[in-house]
């Protein structure tokens, strides 16, 4: 998503228009709002790429300091790996060990120990905080069950950031081939060690800020609003189906049942819930025709909507919100608000008497940004 075009779209200025989001005169905002602009992805790339999760213009602190001891870099993992999967990068792990169940399915067998192939994305958890990067991992070879061809590569998670919000240490390294680019950065700033670059943060302390900027709530607002638009899609499936309607053979892949190894227990974990109070969504979409193609467009435009773009700009949000569980709060739990946000504080507040909790920061009469703190059950691998 980082590499898509963005010529001719609206800059975003996250100290400027944090009042234009919230009082929804922002030309995105408008977009996102109302259901008869259809999405693209250039509004999308745009959005994130304002993220700033990258290492490109960062001045990052020296591995060593001016004494020549080692004090560890600030530049945090995330913004690092995030251009080096948008080039798709083939990295290795070479010692990886699993959080969750082991997953196999029919038809797939494991070569050799390591791990190692093409970054397709990086992932983030919607729940709690645990990123990971997603690889076409070379080292599982998958069979055909009607043709018995093999083929070499299968699409697996690997877990850089635990369930709890801090770094898992079930992997050591991560190897890779830095281009021109990355070896002039990593050279420039000396942030090498050796031939290695060590991280101390997955995300950066000062990033707790970014909750409060135009971007972020741009990123909350397509996230509801791409949730929104997968559901019609998905609906008008469910009518089309109905009428007896069928999507061409081999559109869809042969559903694979996983088979889960290993024994899991339950863990309790702290994590939090961030949520953008804002109106409802106006317009509406337009149907697809009830045809063969009509289901076609519904099925291929839902899909791209729940499993490419929103992986995509949940990654960003969710690295924002990481920064700020860790970084922008009290032992009290008290939130802390950035300097750009005048004449405002966090108050509680609850929908009804027996609803949650939440800390809440009025950023309009449309617009609220609520926050709370929570503990949930998460299953890992007892082995």
């Amino acid at each position: 998503m980082n590499a898509l075009e963005m010529k001719g779209l609206p800059e975003i200025s996250i100290a400027k228009t944090v009042t234009e989001v919230a009082t929804l005169k922002n030309e995105y905002a408008q977009d996102f709002m109302d259901r008869s602009r259809p999405l693209d992805e250039k509004q999308i790339a745009a959005v994130i790429n304002q993220g700033t999760m990258s290492y490109a213009g960062r001045n990052p602190s020296p591995a060593l300091d001016e004494n020549g001891d080692f004090q560890c870099t600030d530049l945090d993992l995330l913004s690092f790996l995030t251009p080096i999967a948008a080039r798709r990068a083939v990295i290795e792990i070479p010692h990886y060990r699993n959080r969750r169940q082991i997953i196999k399915r029919q038809g797939e067998r494991k070569i050799g120990t390591n791990q190692f192939g093409p970054i397709t994305s990086l992932v983030s958890n919607k729940d709690v905080f645990s990123f990971s990067v997603k690889l076409h991992d070379k080292t599982i070879v998958t069979k055909d069950g009607e043709s018995g061809q093999e083929s070499v590569g299968a699409f697996r998670n690997y877990m850089i950031v635990d369930c709890d919000g801090h770094w898992y240490d079930g992997w050591d390294k991560i190897v890779w081939d830095p281009n021109a680019e990355e070896n002039a950065f990593l050279t420039e700033k000396k942030l090498w060690t050796g031939n290695s670059v060590h991280f101390q943060y997955y995300v950066h302390p000062n990033r707790w800020q970014s909750v409060f900027g135009a971007p972020y709530l741009l990123k909350k607002m397509l996230l509801a609003r791409i949730d929104d638009e997968a559901s019609f899609y998905r609906q008008e499936m469910k009518r089309l189906a109905a009428a007896g309607i069928e999507l061409p053979a081999g559109e869809k892949l042969e559903y694979k049942p996983a088979i889960f190894e290993g024994q899991t227990k339950a863990i309790e974990v702290k994590t939090m819930e961030m949520l953008l109070a804002m109106p409802e969504f106006s317009g509406s979409y337009e149907p697809v025709p009830s045809t063969a193609e009509g289901l076609l467009k519904a099925y291929r435009r839902q899909k791209l909507l729940t499993y490419t773009w929103k992986p995509a700009v949940q990654f960003t949000a969710r690295a924002d919100e990481a920064a700020f569980m860790r970084y922008g709060r009290d032992a009290s739990d008290n939130g802390r608000i950035a300097h750009w946000i005048k004449n405002a504080q966090w108050n509680q507040w609850r929908r009804n008497s027996r609803s949650a909790l939440y800390n809440q920061l009025i950023l309009s009469d449309d617009m609220a940004l609520l926050y709370r703190t929570k503990t949930k059950t998460e299953h890992i691998s007892s082995n």
